[in-house]
C-alpha cells in the first residue's frame, strides 16, 4: 500500500519545488504558488495541508494517522529530510505553509 501511495504522491506533487517558507524552514510548493502543500521545520517536524491528506484519504480510504506517517516517510525518502513528527494543518487556509517573499 505504501508504494502505491508513494506513486500517487509522485504524480500529485510532480513539479513541486523546495522553497524557503515564511513560517517553515522549507515549503514544498508549485512554482508561482503563494502557499505550499507540505512544510518542514528543523530538526524533524513536518506540516501537511489538510487538502493533501484528504486527497490521499479519498483515493485510498485509509486512516488519517497512517496517511501522515506515509507522507512523513515519503518526504524522508524523496527529499532526504528527517521526519519524526507530522501534523496536519486544520486552518481555513494554508497560511502556515506560506512561501517567503511571495
Amino acid at each position: 500500500m505504501e508504494n502505491l501511495i508513494f506513486k500517487y504522491l509522485d504524480n500529485k506533487l510532480d513539479g513541486v519545488k523546495k522553497k524557503k517558507g515564511k513560517y517553515c524552514d522549507i515549503v514544498f510548493a508549485f512554482p508561482d504558488e503563494e502557499f505550499g502543500l507540505i512544510g518542514w521545520n528543523s530538526p524533524d517536524q513536518l506540516f501537511t495541508f489538510v487538502d493533501l491528506i484528504n486527497d490521499v484519504k479519498l483515493m485510498f480510504s485509509i486512516e488519517r494517522s497512517y496517511i501522515l506517517d506515509v507522507i512523513g516517510r515519503y518526504v524522508e525518502s524523496r527529499y532526504n529530510l528527517e521526519v519524526n513528527y507530522n501534523r496536519s494543518k486544520f486552518l481555513p487556509s494554508n497560511e502556515w505553509l506560506k512561501v517567503d517573499g511571495i
